[in-house]
Order: structure tokens, then sequence, then C-alpha cells
């Protein structure tokens, strides 16, 4: 057990159950921050995002003070957060604990009190407390309680205080640009950030996509909090863009457990209605939903009876359910904190969910706005309204070192960049009409894989392998998305669907045809799904039923047809989609191309 010199040698609690195992970043933080305490300093900010295990890395903290002989007070603004707390302390620590809270009976004796602040604010402080923890604290340092508390424990004083103070958030930004915590907190540690977390598969991998020009802004009016108003948003997110969010997440991911974050109550009502219609049960948790139907419509959630929650503020603190496998973004937002949590909700891992969707139809990820939330975000305890300068770096795909961003040759491995493939022509979250949105290490990978199909195909390799090689290098696996026209960009698809069929028969005979047809899926995409192509132009894969066993169908002969006869039809064939001048002529006569060349195997002809 990590070591913090917090506490008055006596009264130590002696622990009779087990201590929850921590990963080791959980330790790392905790060290972190019972170093700066031994420094002397009095108040820290704990950063944490979605996911990472705040709750755990918080009732160890409590439980080490308790060991040395302090009493906590657990300040939390969200009423699922007491029990979830009051229930870890008991389960991994055997610590039971005092609750402020509503009608519940109040025991000042226990060690540790965890309180609702609005409840607090209410009642007689609870004494001799040495560690305040504030959850949250990005919203509920800002209550006069908290404050108040602090005051009130350090004497008003803080280099002479006593009592140590801990924020905990996963979001640590306001909205309004003059809004900080250095008035609160002294210093700042820090877990892995979320793109770190992925990468160690602690989170599960999101998928950026984002849709351009379907808000007016200027409509838009701010509010005293710094975000955009009900009001306004329940103005332009009607039932037309609501219809439009359905459209796309039909294409996209219909059959994905999915939440909704709305602009207004009535937007969120109109979303679900929408989605009821058209067979996708939804259901609508809002501010004053009651607590006993909020548990009803999450547990028909978690079991798969409810596809899709739609909300307005419900889910963004407090809802931690891992089998959310898509995050509807469907409001806009001045706060990067909120953009966060919504996305976060989509993260957690689940052991049916390789990846998280987060569906954004505000322009939120436009890299003008926020950007992707895998972003290394500044944190900072002062606020600063001078924007974030552009990155001026780029990662070598080759040793995955960090490089400056006009750098032609690696100094590290010596990889040289292709000309035309400099970062800074990668603009990072910018949006296209709507489709996927890539970070700069993303649009790499990407065309890592695609080249190496490509080199496959020419090489005549069997480009499966490919999959697997990606995994290696990037320690995932490439969506299958990626893949889409990597060999031959969307041309020909009819004629290039029969070659490249014909390519797998020759390096994999023996194959069974479960292969063939997800290798084809992989190049040419799923029959009737939309893929959007390089340059905004998009592609829909037509279903193909032609064989290349049947090349006698595409010439219009019999099997047991002479060669003279199969020449004959196919000249006849050529000479009329040739004379015909219509755009699908090319694709028919390389068709026609194959079909020769397989009947001329077929019957011997040198």
């Amino acid at each position: 057990m990590t070591e913090i010199v917090l506490a008055k040698p006596e009264d130590v609690t002696v622990f009779t159950r087990p201590n929850l195992e921590l990963r080791d970043y959980q330790k790392q933080v905790i060290a972190d921050l019972y170093r700066f305490f031994r420094r002397g300093f009095k108040a820290g900010l704990l950063y944490g995002p979605t996911g990472c295990g705040k709750t755990a890395i918080a009732t160890k903290i409590i439980a080490d003070a308790v060991q040395r002989g302090r009493r906590v007070l657990f300040c939390c603004h969200r009423k699922k957060l007491v029990g979830q707390t009051q229930e870890s302390l008991l389960k991994f620590y055997g610590i039971e604990s005092g609750m402020i809270w509503a009608d519940n009976p109040t025991d000042y004796s226990k060690s540790v009190q965890i309180c609702m602040i609005q409840t607090l604010q209410n009642r007689s402080l609870p004494p001799d407390i040495g560690l305040v923890i504030f959850d949250e604290c990005h919203s509920s340092i800002y209550y006069k309680i908290c404050w108040d508390i602090m005051h009130y424990y350090s004497g008003g004083i803080f280099a002479l205080s006593k009592c140590f103070f801990l924020g905990m958030s996963a979001t640590p930004w306001r909205t309004k640009v003059k809004e900080g915590f250095c008035q609160f907190f002294e210093f700042v540690v820090k877990t892995p950030y979320p793109i770190d977390l992925v990468k160690q598969g602690w989170l599960a991998r999101p998928r950026h996509f984002g849709y351009r020009g379907l808000v007016d802004f200027t409509q838009l009016e701010v509010g005293s909090s710094g975000d955009y108003t009900e009001a306004s948003m329940a103005k332009l997110l009607d039932e037309q863009f609501n219809a439009e969010v359905i459209k796309h997440f039909l294409k996209l991911c219909p059959e994905r457990q999915a939440i909704a974050f709305c602009g207004s109550v009535s937007q969120s009502h109109d979303l679900a209605c929408q989605f009821n219609e058209i067979g996708i049960l939804a259901e609508v948790v809002v501010g004053t939903t009651p607590d006993l139907e909020r548990d009803e419509i999450y547990q028909r959630f978690r079991e798969r009876k409810t596809q899709v929650i739609s909300s307005c503020l419900a889910l963004c603190e407090g809802f931690d359910e891992p089998s959310v496998e898509a995050a509807i973004i469907a409001r806009p937002t001045r706060s990067r904190a909120l953009l966060v949590q919504m996305a976060g909700r989509a993260l957690r891992l689940n052991c049916a969910k390789t990846d998280a969707y987060l569906l954004d139809f505000c322009e939120n990820f436009d890299r003008k706005r926020h950007g992707l939330v895998t972003k290394k975000y500044p944190i900072a305890l002062c606020p600063t309204d001078r924007p974030e300068p552009p990155s001026l770096t780029k990662q070598c795909p080759n040793c995955h070192e960090m490089v400056n961003i006009f750098v032609r040759i690696c100094p590290h491995c010596e990889y040289e960049f292709p000309l035309g493939d400099s970062s800074s022509e990668i603009e990072e979250g910018e949006l296209p009409v709507f489709g996927e949105i890539l970070s700069e290490e993303e649009e790499q990978q990407l065309r890592y894989v695609r080249s190496q199909m490509l080199r496959a195909y020419k090489a005549g390799r069997n480009p499966a392998r490919i999959k697997m090689m990606f995994y290696k290098r990037f320690d995932y696996f490439a969506p299958d998305d990626w893949f889409v026209g990597a060999i031959f960009r969307g041309k020909y698809p009819k004629s290039s669907y029969q070659e490249y069929l014909k390519f797998l028969r020759e390096i994999r005979p023996s194959a069974p045809e479960a292969w063939f047809k997800y290798m084809l899926n992989l190049e040419f995409g799923k029959p009737g799904k939309e893929y959007r192509l390089k340059g905004g132009s998009t592609y829909t894969p037509p279903p193909i039923e032609f064989e290349l066993t049947q090349w006698w169908s595409a010439l219009h002969v019999a099997p047991l047809a002479d060669w003279q006869t199969i020449k004959k039809a196919y000249l006849d064939a050529v000479k009329a989609w040739n004379d015909s001048g219509e755009e699908l002529a090319a694709d028919q006569i390389r068709l026609l191309n194959l079909a020769l060349s397989i009947a001329k195997e077929a019957k011997g002809v040198e």
C-alpha cells in the first residue's frame, strides 16, 4: 500500500478485506498526488478521463487516509456517485461510511462521510475532517458550499491547513474563458489521456464521424453558462434535423446500441419518436425523469430490449453503461468538457465491443471548434483565452517517432516521406459533408493499409495477410471500411470484381466460399452500403451474381460452343458497347476481355 503522511497514527483502521487491484497508471497517479502533499501542497486537481477508474482511485485514496487516522469528506453532486463510492469502500476495504443525503440518517461518527453537495449546504459540516474530495469538480467546485468547505476546514489560511483537498475530474475545463481552477487548487496530477488508454487496451477505440453544414450557427444564442441556450437550439434542431440524424445512423450503424445527446427536451422526445416509427425501440431520459423510471430504462437498454436512449443533459455524467456502442451527438456545444463527456459515454470497454462510433451532426469535431476527442487537450489551472497553436509535428509511419512537420527524411530511422505526403496537408478534423474523420495518426495508418493491399495484389501475394500485418504493427485491427477500394479505387466495379475473384481463386483455390465473399466485400464494400471515396464522391457496391466460371454467360454463348463462335460473340459484343457511347462501356468491355481470357484457358487456345 502506498504510504502518505496525512494523518495521526492513532485510531488506525485494520482492513479485513483484500484491497482492489489497481492498474499501474492508477498507482502512479496516486503516488504523484502523495508526493505533492508531502512537499507541503494542500490542494490538488486529479485528471482522469472517463473509463480510467476514478472510483477505484478515489476509494484507494480514502482508504489510505482512513488507515492513517484521517476523517474524510467525499462530496458529489450526482446521486449515483454516492452509492457507487459507498459500495466500493465497503466491498474492497471494509469501510462503512456515513451518508449526507436527503432523508437518510446522518452518523457523523463514521470516519468517511459521503455527501450530496446540494444537501450539505443546508446541514452543519461534519467535524475533524482531514481530507476533502470533490468529485466531478469541473462542475461541483463552483458551488458556493465548496468554497465554504475549503475555508472552514483550512481555517482560511491554506498554507497552514491541516486538512488536504482533492478535486477529481474527467473534463477539467470551463466553458467561460475567464473561469479556471487556480483559486481552488495548487497543482495537477494526471492519468494517461484517452488515446493512451485506448492504446493500452483500457478504452474502446473511437471512430469519429462528422457532418458539415447542417446547423446555422448564426441563429444560436449564447447563455449565461457560456454555452448555447436550449431555446435557440430547440428552434434549429427540429424534426427535419432529427430525420437527417436517423438517416445517417441507419447507413452507418443500424444495429448498434446508442445514446443520443440532444439540445432540448422537445428534440429528445421527437428523436425517440422518429426512431420508434421506423422500428428502432427508443426511450427518453431527461432531467425530470424519476430515478426509478431511469433505472428501468437503463436496465432495458442493458438487456438490449431498448436500442436507443435519447436525452438532454441527463447522460453526460454518472451514466456508466459499457454496452453503449455509439454516441449520437445531435447538438452543438461551446463546452469542451461537455463534448468529451458525451463522447466518453461510448468508450467504456465491453466484451462484445471492438470500437465505438461517435456521430457528430453539429461540427463539434471540426478542428476550428474542439477537434477529435482523442486529442490531448491541455490541462491548466489558470484560464486562458489564447487559441491553441497548430501541431508542428508529425509521426513517422516507420518508427512512430514524432518529427518536425516539414521533415522529408526521418532522423531516427531514415524513412523518406513521399512528396505530397506531408502531414501539413492533413487537416485534423476537416469535415466532409458526412463521413469518417481521421486523426493525423489514423491518416498515416490508413495510407499504410491501402498501400500494402495494392502492393500485395501487384506482387501476387495473399492480401488477407495485411489484416494481421496491420495488427502486429499498430496493435489493433483496422476497420474493414479502410480497405474498400484500396486496389481498384472504386473503378469498373463489375469487371474489377471478376478480376479480383479470379486472382483470389488462383492464390487460394481450396479456400471456403465464405473467405472469398469476405475478401470481395473488403475490397468492394458490402452491396447497398454507401462509401465515400477520396475527393468526396460516393460509391455504392452493386449486387454481383456473375461467377468467373460462367464465362459463357458474359459472352452469351453455350458452354460447349467452339472457339470461332466464342470469338465472333466477343467481337460483336465489343463493337456494340464501343459504339454505344455509354458510361458503362469501359467496364463491360473489361468484363468481356476477362471472359474471353477464361474461355481461352477452357478451350486450350494459345
